[in-house]
């Protein structure tokens, strides 16, 4: 293999893996693009998925149904095929490039744990690229900041 050849091909291997390590992107301003969405609006957490509707991408879903389960009135789920033709184009209309969840209008959250504050950012695969633990975090973060935590505990104490 001459000199240039070897050269080329890791000229090209370099490319690849930086593509590969890039992964998806969101646009610079998320929430000015979050979706319409069929989610109940009138729930202070509002999240909206768009995934493939597949086997393989099922749990995800299913976990977020049993979030909407454990806080009824006050966390609706709404999930998008993005293999469908309705789906992909509302997926497109979001600016994401790859699968992703949105919690009220936005992906990337900032979560306090142990007092050290980090973005979290729920794009790609549950439990590979973010964590339900982090998920959970947000949720009941949002829950706290509109009084609505608060509420349901006082009037199951009355």
């Amino acid at each position: 293999m001459t000199r240039e050849l070897r050269l080329v091909l890791g000229l090209v291997l370099v490319v690849i893996v930086g593509l590969t390590a890039a992964g998806c992107r969101m646009a610079a301003e998320p929430s000015a693009t979050a979706p319409e969405v069929a989610a109940e609006p009138e729930t202070p957490v509002v999240i909206v998925a768009y995934y493939p509707l597949t086997e393989s991408h099922q749990y995800i879903v299913d976990y977020l149904r049993e979030v909407e389960s454990a806080h009824p009135g006050q966390v609706s789920v709404e999930a998008v095929d993005m293999q469908s033709p309705e789906g992909r184009e509302r997926w497109q209309d979001t600016g994401l490039s790859c699968a992703g969840v949105f919690v009220n209008g936005d992906t990337r959250h900032h979560i306090t744990v142990d007092g050290e504050t980090r973005t979290v950012d729920f794009l790609k695969r549950m439990d590979v690229f973010w964590t339900r633990e982090d998920f959970e975090a947000v949720v009941n973060d949002l829950l706290g900041e509109t009084g609505q935590a608060d509420e349901a505990t006082a009037e199951e104490t009355e």
